[in-house]
C-alpha cells in the first residue's frame, strides 16, 4: 500500500452495547453515524506498561513489559450542534456504557478497493466546547478505549482503475 493523506478519513459511533455483546464481528455488523467536522484525531492503540525491578545486589534497574492498556483517543471537530455524530457524542459523554466507533482510513488505492477500518469501543469521557475570539469554535471528545482494536485491511479489488 503507498502512503496517503488522512483526508477523507471518517470517524463515526455507534449506539451504546452491552459488556457482552463486545467483540470485533458484532461491532462490524453495527450502524454507526459518523462524527461531522472532524479535524483531528490523536494517535491510538495499546501500550504495554512498564513494570520495574532493582535488585540490591546489583542496583540495575530491570524492565519488563506488563499489561497492555488500550489508551485514550481525541477528536476535534469544528463545534456544529445539528450534527447527529456530535449529538451522539454529547449524550453518550452523560452516560458510563460502552459505545463502539468505527475509523475508516481512506487508503484504498482507488475508488474500486475498500478502505481499511479500525473498530473498538469506548467510554466517551468529555464533550467540551473550545471558543476564541479568532478562529472556529470548537467541541473536543476525550474518550477512553476499553476494548482490544480489530483492524479489517484494506483490499484491493480487481478490475479498479
Amino acid at each position: 500500500m503507498a502512503i496517503h493523506q488522512g483526508i477523507g478519513t471518517t470517524v463515526s459511533i455507534a449506539a451504546a452495547v452491552t459488556e457482552t455483546n463486545r467483540t470485533a464481528s458484532a461491532y462490524v455488523s453495527l450502524s454507526y453515524t459518523a462524527i461531522g467536522q472532524l479535524e483531528t484525531f490523536s494517535d491510538h492503540g495499546p501500550e504495554g506498561a512498564v513494570v520495574s525491578f532493582t535488585p540490591l545486589a546489583s542496583g540495575l534497574t530491570r524492565q519488563l513489559k506488563g499489561a497492555s492498556n488500550p489508551g485514550n483517543i481525541t477528536l476535534t471537530c469544528a463545534d456544529d450542534p445539528l450534527d447527529a455524530g456530535q449529538i451522539a457524542m454529547i449524550a453518550a459523554a452523560a452516560t458510563r456504557r460502552l459505545y463502539p466507533m468505527k475509523i475508516v482510513a481512506a487508503d484504498g488505492a482507488d475508488s474500486n478497493d475498500t478502505d481499511t477500518a479500525v473498530y473498538f469501543g469506548v467510554r466517551v469521557l468529555s464533550a467540551k466546547a473550545a471558543r476564541g475570539a479568532d478562529g472556529v469554535s470548537k467541541r473536543v471528545f476525550v474518550c477512553a478505549i476499553d476494548t482490544a482494536e480489530h483492524e479489517v485491511a484494506s483490499v484491493v479489488v480487481s478490475g479498479g482503475s
